[in-house]
Parts: C-alpha cells; structure tokens; sequence
C-alpha cells in the first residue's frame, strides 16, 4: 500500500520536533528528512523560532543539541509578575540565566535582545556592558532593556568596548540599530546624544525612569518615534528631528519645570502629554504653535490642577491651540466631581476636522458648592455661544467612566449640542464600586442625552473594557 507524503514542513511542524519521542523520531523527521538536512538548513528553520522554542529542540538527538547557539532569533527574555508564581523567576537567577545563554550563543546576528525583569536585582556593574557588548557583536537592531538598579555605561565605557569589538573599523557602536529602549536603566545625556548622532538607523527611542538626565538636545535625522517618561531630573529638552512623527511625553507632579523645544519637527502628527506640561499646551497655545497646527493626534492626560484652572482660562484673550488638522483627541481628566469640563468642549471647537472624540474621567474628589454653581452659571451663559459652534465633522464621542455628575452630563449634552453631524456617542459608566444610586442616576442620565441626540445618531451604553481600551493604554502607558 502506497503512503501519502508528509505535509509541508510549518512552524507548527517545526515546534512539534522540541517534544519528539524515540518512537516520534523514528517516525517524524524520517518523515519529514529532516535527518538528511545539512546544519545550516536546520539552522535557519530554528532562526524561525522564538528562544524557547528553539532551545526546546536539543532535546530531539545529540546533532540538534548545540544547533540553537547558532541561530540569528530574537532573543527575549521576559520576567514579569502576572499573578502566577509559576510564570515568574526570583531576578537574580533570571538574570544569571540570560548572561549564561549571551555567552552560549554563537550565531554571527540577532534581530532583538530583548530583557524584562520586574523585582529588584543584584548591581552588577559588568552585566549591562557585556550586553551591550554582545549586541554589537552581533549586530542587534531592536534593543530593550527593562531592569532596576542597573546604570548604562558612560561615554567613555562605551567606546572602550567598542573598539574591542571592532578595533579596526571607522564606525564603532551600535550601528546595526533602529530601536532602542531603556526603563529604569539610568543614562547620561551625553550617552543618548551619541547614540543618536551615532546610529543612522535609529527610528524609535523610548527612556522611563531615569535619575540621570537633565539637559537632553535630541538631534536625529531617521529618528520616528521618541518616547521620554519620568527623567526626575530632567530640567531642559530639545528636539530637532526631521522625520519624527510620534512623541510622548510623562512626567511626575513633583519634577522640574520642564523647558521643551520642539524646534525642527514638520512631520509630527501626533503628539501625547502627561502632567502639568498639559497645561502649557491649553493655556499658553503660542508657545506651541509651531506644531500644533500640524498634529492629526492628540492625547493629554491633564492633572486635576489643570482641569479645575480650565474654566477660568479667558480663550477669547488667550486663544486656543490651534489644532486645524486634528483628527482624532483623546483627554484623560482627572477632575473634582462638579467641576466644570466647558473649556474641553471649546477645545473640539478649534479642531475643524475632529471626527473622534474620547474622554476618560477620574473623579478624585468633590467640587465645593462655590464651584459647582460657578460651573452652572459658565454653563448656562455658553449656552449660545456653543449653538453658534457647531462642529462639522465629529462623528464619534466615547466617554470612559461616566458617572452621571452634573459636570460630565453637561459636558455630554454640550458635546452634543454642537456635533450635528454625530453618527455615535458611546458610555461606558464608572468602576464597579459605583453604588446603585449612582448607577440609577446613569441610566437617568443616558436617557436624557438619549432625547438630545442629533437626528440619526445613535448612543450606546457598554459595561465592558474594550470600548475605552484605546484611552485605558494611553493611561497606563502615561502612568506606567
């Protein structure tokens, strides 16, 4: 009897050969002939593979056991706390077992080197620069490291290993890179501006929680995308990049006050802000209009100071940012119940051609009875003005944690009230612990905006996460 041959050889089929038994031995990979390949062929099929992938097939035969040294995968070693002991290593054996295999391996590249470990962990002053060795070595162009009590190399470290990795080459350093990202690895300015004016190739730079950096100049040809949360220390920044499109920035309620230039970034779209930097984007829109003009994004996780100084902002002597090409806004508030949101409804109103408004609000305690009237009386005067700002082309409204105040119901029927072209308003009501009084007046609420929609428009009321997804990642990532 003839016997049909053996499918095509897949990842999946690859991934069955690390659990191969004699017998499956035997049977698999004569079948597949995966016996008769030379070790380059299989060395590539393991290239496709993650590192623990790999290194599960030395236990097929003697031949396989060193072949996944000699790959050119990603090597990324995660080590964070999810809830489940059994997902999670003590950090210094963690970190003990990724030295070990940087030194095992023999392959002549890596795409990433990637390492997360969440815990404290020992200070050893060599293991970073033996990573940063290894990357070199092998030409690494995704590099993360996410570990605490660790310091990069200074300058003068970093050249030194450099050149001996590559004596006799012009270029030294980490030339091979297109993303770099650091998270509670401090760094000194001179470190990244050299990185920067070293790797051509650099698109995507990331920094969290660095005690190191104060005055940053960030000069940069390739560089897309820069990320900078947290630098307690950090008093002064400069961007000139001409390709940039995305910058994010976070900082703590107790750091400096921040001097940011973005002088040379015409390609920039979209642009996220946490901390008391927002307000300087509000309330002093000259300051940035270099740019504003231009970005298509925009998210602003704004501190309650901010947002309680918002209604007595005069937009008519100050103006507005101008924001003539946004398309999408997404606002994180973090606001005393009862306080007035009017100003953020203006704020749509010098956005043209904003079609997707999100809002998520943090209600961290009660507004005074002074407040709340002088919010109403705002409210009831703007009344009007807003009639006359009807907004074109807001098709979409999303408010996360709604929880049927008085400021944020206003806030909704005055969204409404100017998006006549409104196609969908979607609610999402507050945390679980919201008592059931508070749930009733949402649902009251809701069918007030209900009878408030603008013809053809339709509001949905949701209890799951996915709605405000998008806003709970900016949250997360602005909050770390």
């Amino acid at each position: 009897m003839m016997t049909s041959p053996p499918p095509p050889l897949s990842r999946c089929n690859a991934l069955e050969l690390s659990t191969v038994t004699k017998r499956g031995k035997k049977h698999g990979l004569v079948a597949y002939g995966m016996d008769r390949l030379p070790d380059e062929i299989l060395i590539v099929i393991l290239s496709c593979l993650n590192l623990k992938e790999a290194v599960r097939t030395s236990i097929i035969s003697r031949r396989w056991r060193y072949l996944w040294r000699f790959t050119s995968c990603s090597l990324e070693f995660l080590n964070q706390w999810d809830g489940n002991p059994g997902t999670w290593v003590e950090p210094t054996v963690f970190l003990s077992w990724v030295d070990q295999v940087v030194k095992l391996h023999q392959g002549p590249s890596v795409d990433k080197f990637i390492v997360h470990c969440q815990g404290i962990t020992d200070e050893s002053p060599n293991r970073i620069c033996d990573w940063i060795r290894f990357a070199m070595e092998k030409e690494v162009k995704v590099f993360e490291l996410d570990i605490s009590c660790h310091d990069f190399p200074d300058l003068n470290k970093f050249l030194s290993i450099s050149r001996e990795v590559k004596p006799s080459v012009d270029r030294i350093g980490l030339t091979s890179l297109t993303s770099l990202r650091l998270v509670d690895v401090n760094v000194k300015d001179e470190m990244i501006e050299y990185l920067l004016s070293s790797c051509r190739h650099l698109e995507h730079l990331c920094i969290k929680f660095d005690n190191y950096m104060k005055k940053l100049n960030v000069l940069s040809s390739s560089l897309k995308s820069l990320s900078i949360f947290y630098c307690t220390k950090l008093k002064s920044l400069t961007i000139s990049a001409a390709n940039l499109l995305s910058f994010v920035y976070g900082e703590a309620s107790m750091s400096p006050v921040l001097k940011l230039q973005l002088q040379n970034v015409p390609l920039l779209s979209e642009l996220q802000l946490k901390g008391p930097h927002c307000g300087s984007f509000l309330f002093e829109p000259s300051e940035h209009s270099k740019y504003s003009h231009q970005l298509q994004r925009l998210v602003l996780n704004v501190p309650m100071l901010d947002v309680v100084s918002a209604p007595r902002h005069d937009h008519s002597l100050f103006g507005l940012p101008q924001l003539q090409c946004l398309k999408q806004l997404d606002l994180i508030l973090h606001a005393r119940a009862g306080e007035s949101f009017l100003f953020f409804v203006l704020l749509t109103t010098a956005c043209p051609f904003l079609s997707s408004l999100g809002v998520m609000m943090f209600y961290d305690s009660l507004a005074s009875k002074e407040a709340i009237a002088t919010g109403l009386r705002r409210y009831n005067r703007a009344k009007a003005d807003l009639t006359a700002h009807g907004h074109p082309c807001l098709k979409v409204i999303k408010l996360i944690n709604f929880a049927g105040y008085r400021s944020d119901f206003r806030f909704a029927l005055a969204l409404l009230q100017i998006a006549k072209s409104l196609e969908k308003i979607i609610i999402k009501s507050g945390p679980g612990f919201l008592g059931a009084e508070r749930i009733t007046t949402v649902r009251e609420r809701a069918k007030q905006l209900e009878a408030n929609l603008p013809r053809g428009a339709e509001l949905l009321i949701v209890s799951d996460l996915q709605i405000g997804s998008d806003l709970r990642t900016y949250h997360e990532e602005l909050n770390c």
